[in-house]
Formats: C-alpha cells, sequence, structure tokens
C-alpha cells in the first residue's frame, strides 16, 4: 500500500519517485532486480528490503561485538530491532526504509571506531556515509548533523584543523553525488517524473520536499510536547517496555562507567551521546515537518530511533549480564523470541492481495481505450505499477493526476464515444456533464441521459475478511474506500444497500477522518443531518485541524453549517406539523410520517430535507421484508 507501488515503478522504469526522488534507492533496486531475475518486479523489490533489514540486524550485531559487548547482548539487540513492529512491516514491502535503518548502524560504526581510533579519515567515511545515505532518505543529513556535533563535543580540537574539518564535509558532500541522477535523468522525460527537477530551482524543491511542509502538523509550540508524548510511547510499543527500559539502564550504565568499553580516551566515554543526538535529531525532523499520519499512525519515521534504541538495549542488556551467572546469559534471548511469535501473524503478507485486487477491479471495469484519471497514492500507485510495470491493460490511458505538483493539460473529449473515468469523483460543476458513480469507478457522462450500468463484479475485497490477512491503518482505508464506493453507486438506488456499504465502510477505516468528512458530504445532502453531523464530528474527533486534501478543510466548520441549517429546518417542519392534521396524528418515528413530510418539503421547495424523510422512511421498520 502507500508508496510502494509508486517506488518499485520509478526503480522499473529508472523514474523519479515522490520528493526528495530518492535516486540511491531507485539504482540500486534497478541493479537488484536485474541481478535477481526472480518473480515479479515488486517481489524482487521486497526481497531487496528484507536484504537490507537482516544487514541492518547483522552489523548491529557486530557493532555491539566490536564495543566488547557479550555475544547475547549483541543478539539481544539484533534481536529486538528485528521485531520492532515498525522495522519488521518495512523489511518485506517495498520502501527505502529498511536501506535507510542500514545507513545508520554503518554510520553508528563509524562514530564508534572513531571514538576507538580517533582517526579522522574514519570520521570522513562515516560522513561520506551519511551523505550517500541521504541520496536514499534525507533522514541521512539529520545524522549527518547529529554526527557533526557530537564529534565537536567529544573532539573540541577538531576546531583548530580546518582542513580536517573541511575533509570531513568533504566527503559528505561526495556522497551526495547520487542526486545528479535527478536532473540528468529528468531530461530524458520519463513516464515517472515527479517535480521535472530539470532546474536548479525544481531540483531543490524535489529534494527538500517542498510541497510537503504545509502538510505539518505542527501548529504552535504547544504540540510538541504531544508530539514528544507520542514518541516516548512509540519506543516502549517498538522495543518492548521491557526492551525500552533495559534501553534506558544501557545509557546510565555506560554514563556511570560501568562498561569495560568506557575507560580511557574521552570520546569513548561519551559514545553514548551520539545516539542520543541521532534520536533527538529524529525527533526534531519529523515534529517540523511530519503530518498527523506520518506523526501518529505510522512510526516507521522513527526506525533510526529505534535502531539507536535497540543499540542502548545491548548495552544494558550486557551490564545487567555482568550481574548474572553466565549459564543463564541465554535467558536474555526469550524476550526477542517471544516477540517473534506473537508478532509473526500480524507481519506475514504472504497472503495479502488486497491492494493489487482494489487496482485490479479499476482496471477490468474500464472499457477498452478508455482514460482513466487516478489520483490518491493508495490507489494510484497501485495501478502505476500493475499498469506501467506489469503491463496490464496496456490500451487504456493512465493520467496520473497530482504527481509532481502538474496540472493535466485541458480535456476535450466525447463522453460517448471517448470514455473518461476516475478513480475519485473529480467536483467538476459543469451543467452539461454528469458524474456517475460506477462501482470503483466514476464515469463522465452527457446530463440527461439515461446512466451505463456500473459494474460491481465483487462485494468484497481479497482478503478483506481474512484474519490472517494484516490490515495496517493504508489498508484499512482501502477497504474503507472499496465499500464507500459501492454505497456511492447504490445510494441512488438501493438506500438500504448504501446505508449497509456505509456502515462497511466505517467499521473497516474507524480512523479516516476524510471518509467521515465525505460521508458527512453525502448525508448532508440526502437531507440526512443527525447523520451529517455524527459523522463530521467522529472526523472532527479523529483529527481536529484542517483535512489533508487540497481544500483544506475543517470538520467543525462543516458542524457549524450543519447545525444552522438543520435548526432551520427544524423550524419548517414544527410548522407543517402544527399545521396537519395527519402529521400530528402519526408517531414521528412512523414511515407514514416520514413520507408525508417529504411530501410537504418538496412542495416547498426544500429537495434535500424531502429527500432526507424518504430516506428516512426505508429506514424505519414496516414489519414486512423489503
Amino acid at each position: 500500500m502507500g508508496d510502494s507501488g509508486e517506488l518499485v515503478t520509478a526503480v522499473h522504469l529508472l523514474g523519479i519517485p515522490h520528493p526528495s526522488g530518492y535516486p540511491l534507492y531507485v539504482l540500486l533496486g534497478k541493479l537488484w532486480t536485474l541481478v535477481l531475475p526472480i518473480g515479479t518486479v515488486a517481489f524482487r523489490m521486497s526481497l531487496f528490503s528484507a536484504a537490507a533489514a537482516a544487514a541492518t540486524c547483522g552489523a548491529l550485531y557486530a557493532l555491539g561485538r566490536s564495543m566488547t559487548l557479550a555475544p547475547v547482548a549483541a543478539a539481544f539487540s539484533a534481536g529486538m530491532l528485528a521485531v520492532a513492529p515498525s522495522f519488521w512491516a518495512e523489511a518485506n514491502i517495498q520502501r527505502v526504509y529498511s536501506l535507510n535503518a542500514l545507513f545508520v548502524i554503518l554510520v553508528t560504526a563509524s562514530a564508534w571506531r572513531w571514538c576507538a581510533r580517533g582517526d579522522i579519515r574514519v570520521l570522513a567515511g562515516g560522513a561520506f556515509l551519511c551523505g550517500l545515505g541521504a541520496c536514499n532518505h534525507t533522514y541521512m543529513a539529520v545524522c549527518g548533523v547529529a554526527l557533526a556535533v557530537f564529534a565537536l563535543i567529544a573532539e573540541p580540537s577538531l576546531l583548530r584543523r580546518p582542513l580536517a574539518v573541511f575533509g570531513v564535509a568533504a566527503a559528505f558532500v561526495a556522497g551526495l553525488l547520487p542526486y545528479l541522477y535527478l536532473p540528468l535523468r529528468s531530461r530524458a522525460d520519463p513516464r515517472l517524473d515527479w517535480g521535472n527537477p530539470e532546474t536548479l530551482g525544481s531540483f531543490l524543491e524535489v529534494v527538500f520536499r517542498h510541497g510537503f511542509w504545509e502538510r505539518r502538523w505542527l501548529e504552535t509550540p504547544a504540540d510538541l510536547p504531544i508530539i514528544a508524548a507520542d514518541y516516548a510511547r512509540s519506543l516502549g510499543t517498538e522495543l518492548g517496555w521491557i526492551g525500552a527500559t533495559i534501553a534506558a539502564w544501557g545509557c546510565l550504565a555506560w554514563v556511570a562507567g560501568f562498561m569495560p568499553s568506557v575507560t580511557g580516551v574521552r570520546r569513548r566515554r561519551l559514545f553514548v551521546l551520539f545516539p542520543l543526538l541521532a534520536m533527538a535529531g529524529n525527533l526534531a525532523a519529523l515534529a517540523l515537518h511530519g503530518s498527523r499520519t506520518d506523526i501518529f499512525i505510522w512510526h516507521r519515521y522513527y526506525i533510526p530511533s529505534y535502531v539507536m534504541g535497540a543499540l542502548l538495549s545491548a548495552i544494558g542488556c550486557h551490564a545487567l549480564l555482568a550481574r548474572l551467572p553466565r549459564r543463564l546469559g541465554g535467558l536474555a534471548l526469550i524476550l526477542p523470541a517471544f516477540l517473534l511469535v506473537i508478532g509473526f501473524e500480524e507481519h506475514d503478507r504472504s497472503r495479502f492481495r488486497i491492494g493489487e485486487d482494489y487496482a485490479s477491479l479499476v482496471l477490468r471495469a474500464l472499457p477498452p481505450g478508455a482514460h482513466l484519471i487516478a489520483e490518491d497514492d493508495n490507489i494510484l500507485f497501485t495501478l502505476m505499477y500493475l499498469h506501467l510495470v506489469e503491463n496490464k491493460r496496456p490500451d487504456i490511458d493512465l493520467i496520473l493526476e497530482g504527481v509532481g505538483g502538474s496540472t493535466p493539460a485541458p480535456l476535450k473529449f466525447d463522453p460517448e464515444d471517448d470514455p473518461l473515468y476516475f478513480t475519485h469523483h473529480p467536483n467538476w460543476n459543469l451543467p452539461d456533464l454528469a458524474i456517475v458513480p460506477l462501482g470503483v469507478v466514476f464515469r463522465a457522462w452527457r446530463t440527461g441521459r439515461p446512466p451505463p450500468l456500473p459494474v460491481v463484479p465483487e462485494l468484497e475485497l481479497d482478503g478483506e475478511a481474512d484474519p490472517r490477512v494484516p490490515k495496517d491503518y493504508l489498508t484499512r482505508n482501502l477497504i474503507g474506500q472499496f465499500h464507500y464506493m459501492l454505497g456511492v453507486t447504490f445510494e441512488a438506488s438501493d438506500w438500504r444497500r448504501a446505508r449497509a456499504e456505509f456502515g462497511r465502510a466505517t467499521a473497516a477505516a474507524p480512523d479516516n477522518d476524510v471518509l467521515f468528512f465525505n460521508l458527512g458530504l453525502i448525508y448532508r445532502d440526502d437531507g440526512l443531518w443527525d447523520d451529517g453531523l455524527a459523522a463530521f464530528r467522529r472526523s472532527e474527533e479523529i483529527n481536529p485541524r484542517r483535512l489533508a486534501n487540497l481544500q483544506r478543510s475543517r470538520a467543525s466548520d462543516k458542524i457549524a453549517e450543519l447545525e444552522v441549517e438543520r435548526a432551520r429546518l427544524a423550524a419548517i417542519e414544527s410548522v407543517l406539523s402544527a399545521g396537519d392534521p395527519a402529521l400530528r396524528s402519526m408517531p414521528v418515528s412512523s414511515p407514514e410520517y416520514h413520507r408525508l413530510m417529504a411530501r410537504l418539503l418538496a412542495d416547498r421547495g426544500e429537495a434535500a430535507a424531502a429527500r432526507g424523510h424518504s430516506l428516512e422512511a426505508l429506514d424505519r421498520p414496516t414489519g414486512r421484508h423489503p
């Protein structure tokens, strides 16, 4: 789900994915897929992530041993990282975080070797790795800052060696050279060319993720404690509260000088400062840049912190083992083994087909030669992969809406002979053109003509109801989108079925603020004021701030508008009820009451309110089978 389809497409096409462009991931991934021609390109890139994650754990173990930590302590830290939920979740899908974790531990190993030897060339090597790693994920630039601050604290005399400092800085810049891929490749106009980074301005916008800063959740300094508290909780969740406690003890044990590696050179005594600086930089960068979901929903952006936490847990484990009989040392491995067992089902993706199934349904719904305007990372990127990499439905014209912030050229088409489809409602307001929902797609259609029949080949996605298939946040959102689309399709012709699909959507994605906001709009337009208010209030409860949509809407604004409208119509309905003897004699909850009220409101020109009462009549039990 999410970015995976786009990243694999970029690897296959040697394209440019979303900012920061990830040139190292694209280039290494392309080489990997050529050297390892096994299965689909997506499967190969899953193996690439797994190999990088395994190498990270191995490098962490090696670092622990180089610090003279006991083998069991080093194995404990590698095991705790391996089963950390966010790290594990990224280890078998096609994203950049496993490779980033490998760079984090390699730089940390360089910092330790510099502490042990004092060789400036080792420090320069660490700076080079920071620059090179930043070509995979920009966090490594933050890690480079942490390394520089640590080096100056541990060895202030470096400031009196300008040539050495210059050499270290030059090594970092040399590591950034793969970024030259972006403007060079962009000039060839690949199919995926996000941001078109051919000029200096567009290149810097891509590298510094210019368009993503406006999505950040942080608004005032008062938000910082909230973010920090969530970060602290995530350490306990990811490393286990026992593992996090052992990591904290390791930090204290090192500072207190309980470790044999600490004795001697000042740099060694201060080494534990580097993991702490890297963790602080990780938190600060995400706090200043991350969206609500980046910070609070998934914690993959904190994986560098979990790597450092795992290293500190090795130190803590070593300190604890020193106080236990040697024969009991192996007991430390029980914790990662236990977490492995209980976490395996959650991370077993061997049956995961949900994203592919949804995208395949979209492609199957299209007639030959159709144009499809696709958006939303969760849907567009999988379609992009199937269409551009696996060559599914080569006859269609896939329009990548919003990729790189580009605006498509003005469209000229005949709705009947030149079919145009959408994965999401385009919010067009053209009197001669209707946007008709047809299952998992919308179609542009001439107003007034009989609408085409919807294509609904499935009422459930592959694996949706299978408890063995993991359901992360993005997957739940896609399941919710599927049932939302079915509900929108059935809304005009079969309200009860539509209502049931909307219920399945919210049950599948109970924390999707945009889904509830969109349902609030539907219920409002259908005159179902109470349902609309409930949906908007749930959206606000999930996210009281602006939504991550183009309009930057707030649910609170819609709540205020709908409360005013509901009060206005309540006054009208009160007058109608008082003036009609038939209405006064009916129970307010009866279907007959709602049908009669609907007629009276329609006569007054209140179309939405009339429809709302008509739908309420359908929702009321009548004692008869429908």
